[in-house]
């Protein structure tokens, strides 16, 4: 099922036989291995594996092999923006980049130094039970609510008090949930269509990423440790990562 989920970012940027994706992740990684490989398998798409990341040889890479799709995380953008411009930056086959992860200035720059090239930011996690898709392709967003997606998926941002490290609870114990333009922690309802199976062999990891009594006694949430804000457009924004960890 989450395979079935994540191959479907393929279907979401129209990936097809035809296309040629380059993996430059390592392949331990579940967006390189569900998304990027099992995404491929499913279109009979091709994969070019290269064994290391190269900023500085990816776009020959690139033209070596005519790719159309490549794949990111994190920084890698980044990178790529980083490297000394050169004449033929825009002389590439690239049509698609999916990945999540991007700053928005980092979004800006690479579109306009690299060329048109469609970039469908997701948000999601592997154990989660709750992700994003940017469709729309607004820059900085990681996906738009959806009253269908919101329906099936009980998903509500809360407000979090960073210092403690908790969320914030009324007079009744109760979480709140925050206004629009206001940062919030993610979380999501587990229920048969968004479960949460947990770490294996770590029950108290498992727990720490369940908050119970929510909005209501008995109630069942998926934390996902990350505070997210929804604008007046409802357009969904990564804002920041609760306690030591990064993205």
């Amino acid at each position: 099922e989450r395979i079935m989920q994540s191959c479907g970012l393929f279907d979401a940027g129209n990936v097809t036989s035809e296309d040629i994706v380059y993996i430059t992740l390592p392949l331990h990684h579940s967006s390189a291995f569900l998304v990027g490989v099992h995404g491929c398998i499913m279109k009979g798409a091709t994969i070019v594996l290269r064994a290391r990341f190269s900023a500085s040889q990816f776009w020959d890479d690139c033209r070596k092999y005519n790719i159309t799709v490549i794949q990111y995380i994190g920084e890698v953008l980044r990178y790529l923006c980083s490297v000394p411009q050169r004449s033929n930056d825009q002389d590439h086959k690239v049509r698609l980049a999916i990945g999540n992860g991007i700053r928005a200035d980092v979004w800006r720059e690479f579109i306009r130094r690299f060329g048109n090239i469609n970039i469908l930011e997701f948000y999601g996690s592997t154990e989660g039970n709750i992700s994003f898709v940017n469709y729309t392709g607004k820059i900085g967003a990681v996906g738009r609510v959806n009253w269908l997606h919101k329906k099936i998926l009980r998903y509500e941002l809360i407000k979090y008090d960073v210092e403690k490290d908790e969320p914030v609870r009324d007079e009744n114990g109760y979480c709140i949930r925050v206004s629009k333009g206001k940062p919030g922690l993610l979380i999501c309802k587990i229920t048969q269509y968004a479960p949460f199976s947990g770490y294996a062999g770590a029950k108290q990891e498992t727990e720490k990423k369940q908050l119970r009594d929510v909005f209501q006694k008995g109630d069942l949430y998926f934390n996902s440790g990350d505070l997210l804000v929804i604008d007046n457009d409802n357009f969904i924004y990564f804002h920041d990562r609760t306690g030591d960890t990064f993205r």
